[in-house]
């Protein structure tokens, strides 16, 4: 029977049994970097760069980690343009004279399949932080929170005029 996994936040390091612990690192966010030479970031893949930046799981990453999200931005930016060029003449004349795909979907596709891998290892999407792991925690509230703001909502306003849980039975 196979062991059971332990869990999040409870992994030992397999070296030597401590417990590798990350720690969120403010304000740490690379710049865009200048692009390869002859090539241009497009605008879908800057916006998604400022996205990933404004994501909480982009606080664990270490110095380490650049080149991962580089590789990253190069590969979205990779499937972006390509695809883009290919959906202009989806169907290319093949040797034999048949209409084939275009090849550039291929190219599309290779660099779509490296986005994901990284995607997987950076924690981009809720799965690949699940299954890495990682919880996002949001705000409890309290009933007494909620009592407040409903409170502050009827004394806004004047069409309510007494809280609808007391006539509930």
């Amino acid at each position: 029977m196979p062991r059971t996994k332990k869990p999040a936040g409870t992994v030992a390091d397999r070296r030597n049994g401590r417990r590798t612990e990350l720690t969120a690192v403010q304000g740490a966010r690379l710049a865009l970097p200048t692009p390869p030479p002859g090539v241009e970031w497009c605008d879908d893949a800057v916006a998604a760069w400022e996205r990933y930046w404004d994501d909480p799981v982009a606080q664990a990453l270490t110095p380490a980690d650049g080149v991962l999200v580089l590789r990253w931005l190069e590969a979205v930016n990779r499937h972006l343009i390509t695809s883009r060029e290919a959906d202009k003449s989806p169907l290319s004349v093949g040797s034999q004279g048949q209409m084939v795909l275009n090849p550039l979907y291929k190219a599309a596709e290779m660099a779509l399949r490296t986005a994901e891998a990284c995607e997987r290892q950076l924690g981009i999407g809720p799965a690949h932080r699940a299954s890495l792991g990682i919880a996002l925690l949001t705000e409890k509230r309290t009933l007494a929170d909620l009592n407040t703001a409903y409170r502050e909502a009827v004394a806004h306003d004047d069409d309510v005029d007494e809280d609808p849980r007391l006539g509930a039975h």
